[in-house]
């Protein structure tokens, strides 16, 4: 049952508020157009009070006063009408003699003949007061779906005698999912103005168009990455992993088609500096979405009922946004001890993390959801369940190759004009080379030795300082000892994180979760 007929069957049955969530002004009055039929439509808005519903034009009796607007409808026969409120939220949030006289108005329409109308409220957002809600009954608009997008192409592409392949037409339409009628219109004009022909290309319009979106509504936040996976040292079996999801996304219509159903995404786990937030931004450049990061502790509210709502709009702003990247950071801090007792988490935040799970077991949209974590044992279980995400990695300290390749990251990064770092060769009589540096080449195999236990953070560290050690000493170029004291102002750090590590491995072995490196987890 579509919006249109389910909403039809309330009407029917003489439910007196119906309550219609939608951000498309033009779509919501065409399908209270189709409901009313050749019922009286009456129409009062913040802006003008009474306006005809069809044109937005004032009448005579401006009523800009939602309350003496209320009040002419309790002195009229209503029977057989629709009352459209425009802007509901805004007009009821805080004026309780508005909620009185609409909740006195629900209950006439209820129990007398000559008010049997139906009201309905009309916003961008839900707002539904205590006093109300037994009359009211909420429906969303949803975005309209992918036969309806493919219909609006192609009638724009006939209109202007424009060709759209079969393989454009699939990428657009993911493209445009979550997005408005309004919305997709003007876009097929900025594309079709760019250069008289609308072709993949214009994705990139698109993706601008959502990150407006974003950035308008603030409760999510679009981060700007630069990364990619050669920027990783180490990690071959997740960056495999990711591999193959990524060749599904990069051609996903024709996935689908074939019944390859999209990625849900993964959560990496392991202890701080490891590179976990590193993988999220080399994800979204690789899969070449946007990437947003969704803070849960921000999505706490004012008022009783905001912290959800916030929730369900950060989710569905995600997917409106889809497809993309949901990166959720430090998943542990909102939801450890979640269902663990009375007193093991506040109620809210339960509601919250039970919002979550479902919408991530039946989501439907491509959103490729992240989440990293420090520790995953103190997590609910039930956030751990198959199904949830595709897998779950573990991201441990880096073996000595994967030392090396974080090294040789960090130096070509910030030391590009002063040639390629390197390995050494051995020794022909055996072990490394003496010397770290030569010329402009360092021996960051032997370095990688000296660095057993150093997370990727420590071993950015040690770069950082060393360059920044040889800038304040005024030397030419980085040598073998500015190396050897940065790594030993780090060592200390290191070592106090690997007695931990090692608990915290063994658990992880118990899980059974997948080692990032692509082999087993070490002892």
């Amino acid at each position: 049952m579509n919006l249109q007929q389910n909403m039809r069957s309330y009407v029917e049955s003489h439910y007196p508020i119906l309550y219609l969530v939608t951000f498309d002004e033009a779509s919501g009055d065409q399908l209270i157009s189709n409901l009313a039929g050749d019922r009286k439509v009456q129409e009062w808005n913040l802006a003008r009070g009474f306006v005809r519903f069809d044109n937005k034009v004032p009448m005579r009796e401006y009523y800009t006063d939602l309350v003496a607007a209320l009040d002419n409808w309790l002195d009229q026969d209503l029977a057989g009408q629709f009352l459209v409120i425009r802007d509901a939220h805004l007009a009821l949030r805080d004026n309780p003699l508005a909620i009185v006289r609409l909740k006195a108005l629900a209950q006439r329409i209820v129990k007398e003949d000559r008010f049997a109308a139906t009201v309905f409220l009309v916003s961008s957002q839900r707002y539904v007061p205590p006093e109300l809600e037994q009359f009211i009954t909420v429906f969303d608009q949803p975005p309209p779906a992918e036969d309806e997008i493919a219909t609006m192409i192609q009638e724009y592409a006939t209109n202007r005698d424009l060709h759209v392949n079969e393989e454009v037409a699939a990428h657009l339409i993911l493209a445009f999912r979550g997005l408005s009628k309004y919305q997709i219109t003007c876009l097929l004009n900025r594309a079709y103005q760019r250069d008289g022909e609308i072709h993949v290309g214009d994705i990139e319009l698109v993706i601008e168009e959502k990150k407006q979106t974003v950035k308008k509504n603030g409760i999510l936040e679009m981060v700007s990455v630069t990364e990619g996976m050669g920027d990783i040292g180490g990690l071959a079996g997740l960056k495999a992993w990711l591999e193959q999801k990524a060749k599904i996304m990069d051609d996903l219509p024709r996935a689908r088609k074939f019944g390859v159903e999209p990625p849900k995404g993964a959560m990496i786990v392991g202890m701080p500096g490891c590179g976990k937030s590193l993988t999220a931004k080399a994800t979204a450049t690789r899969l070449r979405l946007p990437l947003l990061r969704l803070d849960i502790g921000s999505l706490m509210g004012r008022y009783v009922g905001d912290s959800e709502a916030n929730m369900r709009r950060a989710l569905a702003l995600a997917e409106t946004v889809s497809p993309c990247v949901l990166w959720v950071d430090e998943v542990e801090k909102a939801f450890t001890g979640v269902g663990g007792g009375a007193n093991s988490g506040s109620e809210v935040t339960g509601r919250l993390f039970g919002h979550f799970l479902t919408w991530m077991q039946e989501k439907t949209k491509p959103v490729f959801v992240l989440t990293t974590a420090n520790d995953v044992s103190v997590l609910p279980p039930e956030l751990l369940r198959r199904g949830r995400f595709d897998e779950i990695f573990y991201v441990d300290f880096p073996n000595e190759d994967e030392r090396a390749a974080i090294l040789q990251v960090h130096l070509r990064k910030r030391r590009k004009d002063r040639g390629e770092y390197i390995l050494l060769p051995h020794n022909p009589r055996g072990g490394h080379r003496a010397m770290w540096f030569h010329g402009s080449r360092i021996d960051v195999k032997h370095l990688a030795r000296e660095t057993e236990g150093f997370s990727g953070a420590d071993l950015e560290g040690i770069v950082k300082d060393a360059i920044e050690e040889a800038f304040l000493e005024g030397e030419a170029e980085l040598n073998a000892g500015h190396l050897r004291t940065s790594m030993e102002k780090n060592r200390r750090h290191a070592l106090m994180m690997e007695g931990k590590a090692k608990e915290y491995r063994s658990r992880l072995k118990e899980m059974g979760i997948r080692d990032a490196a692509g082999g087993c987890l070490p002892p």
